[in-house]
């Protein structure tokens, strides 16, 4: 061999043989088995390897009981080959599919296994929704599955119960709907109160409550009403008005006031018990014995005109038993008089004194808000002659028995009116007995005579011409105006004025009342 030249190349020899330098495919091929073999291990590694389901659950196949994956074990046969393509789609239609293929094959047990577990979690979504829906749906995907009967033993239940539920709900909606035509066709508070009592939250208990409300104000008002037609005042109509401002006989309240108001020729009550009152005009009037009665004393002269500046209400008749003994019972009256054996009720009363007269008008005043008083003398002739110019009412003494009760022939007194027969021969009649005159006031005159406001004077001389008392004179005296049922005809004149103490009570005095109008 030569020496290497310079670089390091040298000519080839003339005995260099091409084969010596052939690649060395024997250590290729040792290589190729062993990374061969290396793949092989890592396969079988990986096949070892089980994947976490995101629910934990058992490993789909134990290798160690199916096929593995072994470079030396024999290919798959095809039972195997099948489950191994169940195990890796993992899916109910998988398991399926390998029963199917293979209903007796080695892994049927666990592939139904697998089944039944999809099965079981099926039931629990429907057993958790427990609905008709839930358990069809259940039995669409499961029509023979392990749950099956159970599932439609659970659909015919709930079925069951739904169709109970509903008959239940049918019946209450007829007996609720049979209980609200009942109460309606009655149409009273109780009969609404029944339905209320078992269907307090039904369809119509609003409705219900609300008839009820609208009843009760009705009978209220109803209620209302009669009382004040029974009382027949203008007060007892307000008094309905205030209470029942749109209330069912509001019009006729209103009607019945401008009727029973206060007004001239009009009679009017303030409460129950009290007395009956009229309403004279005002006007002027020439007051005292007229120059042409010749029984005329001289206490009642001289006549003078006397103006009554507006209107006045003055009971019809004379104060009965029954009202004074209700302001008795009231406290508003001291004593209790004697009414003499003849009876109490309707007669006038009697035995009573001045401050007695005064104590039941200041009751009356106290009672009803409205003012009351005794009559001045100049009120009372005013009334008592009626709008007439004469000595006696009816203008003669055959004429005066048809208005008052005096001494009659039945009396055998020799002052007696011979033209009357008394019917009440030595005693009083019930008030208003006797005819009205002219104002229709009954009683002016006979019965009982009354006690005035004015004071004891010997004539009417510088009188008040005003309609006021006469404040002058012996007060300790009161004037007594209208004789009695044992005055002779001179008594009974409409110009007659008699005396008594204030402290008198006798037998045949009584008194009337008279009440301001008010506006």
């Amino acid at each position: 061999m030569s020496e290497p030249t310079q670089g390091g190349w040298e000519p080839l020899k003339d005995d260099f043989d091409v084969r010596d330098e052939r690649p060395p495919y024997g250590r290729y091929a040792i290589y190729a088995v062993l990374l061969g073999a290396v793949a092989a291990g890592a396969i079988w590694l990986a096949s070892q390897v089980v994947v976490s389901d995101p629910e934990p659950r058992e490993p789909l196949i134990d290798i160690a009981q199916g096929p593995q994956v072994d470079p030396d074990a024999p290919p798959l046969g095809a039972d195997e080959a099948a489950w191994v393509a169940a195990l890796e789609k993992d899916t109910l239609q998988g398991y399926r599919d390998y029963l199917a293929e293979w209903p007796e094959g080695k892994f049927r047990d666990k592939a139904q296994e697998q089944i039944d577990r999809y099965d079981n979690e099926a039931w629990e979504i429907a057993q958790t929704a427990d609905s008709i829906r839930g358990y069809e749906d259940y039995l669409s995907a499961w029509e023979d599955g392990l749950h099956a009967d159970e599932a439609r033993a659970r659909i015919a239940e709930i079925k069951a119960a739904e169709d109970a539920r509903q008959r239940a709900a049918r019946e209450a909606r007829e007996a609720e709907a049979r209980a609200w035509n009942t109460a309606a066709s009655q149409n009273t508070v109780a009969s609404y109160e029944t339905y209320l009592a078992s269907f307090g939250a039904g369809p119509n208990a609003d409705e219900a409550r609300s008839r009820i409300a609208t009843l009760q104000a009705s009978a209220a008002d109803e209620a209302a009403w009669q009382a004040a037609v029974a009382a027949n005042r203008a007060d007892s109509y307000q008094q309905y008005l205030t209470a029942f401002p749109q209330g069912a006989h509001a019009a006729e309240a209103i009607a019945a006031i401008e009727r029973l108001r206060p007004s001239v020729g009009r009679t009017f009550t303030d409460c129950n018990g009290c007395p009956e009152m009229t309403v004279l005009p005002s006007g002027s009037d020439i007051l005292g014995a007229v120059q042409t009665d010749d029984k005329a004393r001289s206490n009642e002269k001289p006549a003078r005109p006397v103006t009554i500046g507006r209107p006045f209400a003055i009971s019809v008749r004379e104060v009965t038993f029954d009202q004074y003994d209700a302001c008795v019972a009231a406290g508003g009256c001291s004593s209790r008089p004697s009414d003499n054996g003849w009876g109490r009720g309707s007669r006038p009363v009697i035995n009573v004194s001045f401050a007695d007269a005064q104590s039941y008008a200041q009751w009356l005043s106290n009672s009803t808000g409205k003012p009351y008083a005794l009559p001045s003398e100049a009120q009372w002739e005013y009334a008592a002659r009626g709008g007439a110019d004469e000595v006696y009412p009816g203008g003669s003494l055959t004429a005066l028995c048809a208005f008052a009760n005096g001494a009659s022939k039945e009396t055998a007194v020799p002052y007696a009116n011979q033209a009357c027969t008394d019917p009440g021969v030595g005693r009083t009649l019930p008030a208003g007995t006797l005819s009205a005159n002219g104002y229709g006031l009954r009683d002016m005159v006979g019965n009982a005579q009354e006690w005035t406001l004015d004071c004891n004077t010997l004539n009417l001389r510088d009188a008040p011409v005003d309609g006021s008392a006469d404040a002058r004179g012996s007060c300790g005296q009161r004037v007594v105006r209208g004789g009695s049922w044992f005055s002779g005809p001179d008594d009974l004149r409409i110009s007659a004025r008699s005396m008594l103490r204030r402290n008198d009570r006798n037998d045949f005095t009584g008194f009337r009342v008279v009440r301001r109008i008010e506006g």
